[in-house]
């Protein structure tokens, strides 16, 4: 075995030519197996790190990623009791929830905060859903919106999108003058990925096709005629506790707080908060929510 194709004490890896899809550029980058553990099934899927933007990205995206999102994955699922709404919608902001799946996030907006003019999309639902008059969700990617909007979202779907330069140009298109957007993702590198490697659960194969850096997000927004207002990095315990629990075998889907509390006491997980606090003010946790405004 040639040296520089030696694994590291953390995961296996090896140097690949390859070419980022983000900012365009081929370069000997590493790249590393990563098995799907959402579901347990442990299918592998090659990721590698763009030496320029520090993307990690799928080196190939599946023709059927749809197969990926089983009917029970989380942002499918909505309970009957969040569909109906007291009293008169407000007249507030026009907002889009890009990736909501069944809209739980619009629904939180319309039951707790009245609010009105709720719209979603996602091309991974079975159907168009319609909440009275007030929510309205397409099956379509951003790219097939039209209107404009005083907030855009992406919670956690921004880094599910086969073409994230499309989808913000889509943002400058969408977005009132005034209007921001809010994109909330994994983030890369990330003190998660030090520590655990592959098994790293915010990884989440093949689902998430890039985990974005800071350099990758502004080499987009610019490519976009956008720019990044604010970075907030909020991570938190799971990325230990998961990452953890992934590295045992155990997927996601069977980690529940029983799982959890038979591996870890109250004291661990108070001291992984507190690890999390302190890789956020490094901005090394990750997770983190990027507002993004039109560059005039």
């Amino acid at each position: 075995m040639h040296e520089e194709n030696k694994p590291n004490h953390k995961n296996d890896f090896k140097y690949t030519q390859t070419t980022c899809r983000v900012c365009g550029k081929t370069n000997i980058n590493k790249t590393y197996l990563a098995k799907e553990m959402m579901f347990g099934t442990k299918e592998e899927f090659r990721y590698f790190v763009c030496s320029d933007c520090q993307c990690m990205q799928i080196s190939s995206v599946p023709e059927n990623l749809g197969k990926y999102y089983e009917s029970n994955y989380y942002s499918f699922q909505v309970k009957e009791e969040d569909e109906s709404f007291p009293g008169q919608a407000l007249a507030g902001p026009r907002i889009l929830d890009v990736g909501c799946g069944a809209g739980a996030y619009l629904l939180l907006l319309a039951k707790e905060y009245g609010y009105g003019n709720l719209y979603g999309c996602d091309p991974f639902i079975h159907h168009d859903i319609q909440y009275g008059d007030r929510i309205f969700i397409k099956k379509c990617s951003i790219t097939e919106m039209d209107g404009y909007y005083d907030l855009i979202r992406f919670g956690d779907s921004f880094e599910h999108m086969p073409n994230p330069l499309e989808a913000l140009v889509s943002v400058r298109r969408l977005l009132e003058k005034n209007g921001k957007c809010v994109i909330s993702l994994p983030v890369f590198p990330n003190a998660a990925f030090d520590t655990f490697g592959v098994s790293w659960y915010q990884l989440d194969a093949p689902r998430h096709l890039f985990l974005h850096s800071k350099k990758s997000m502004e080499y987009l927004c610019n490519r976009a005629h956008l720019k990044i207002e604010r970075i907030e990095f909020n991570s938190n315990c799971g990325q230990y506790m998961r990452s953890y629990l992934y590295e045992q075998g155990i997927p996601y889907v069977e980690q529940s707080q029983d799982i959890i509390r038979s591996y870890f006491e109250q004291s661990d997980i108070d001291f992984f908060e507190e690890c999390s606090v302190k890789v956020n003010e490094k901005e090394y946790g990750d997770h983190a929510s990027f507002t993004i405004v039109i560059d005039e």
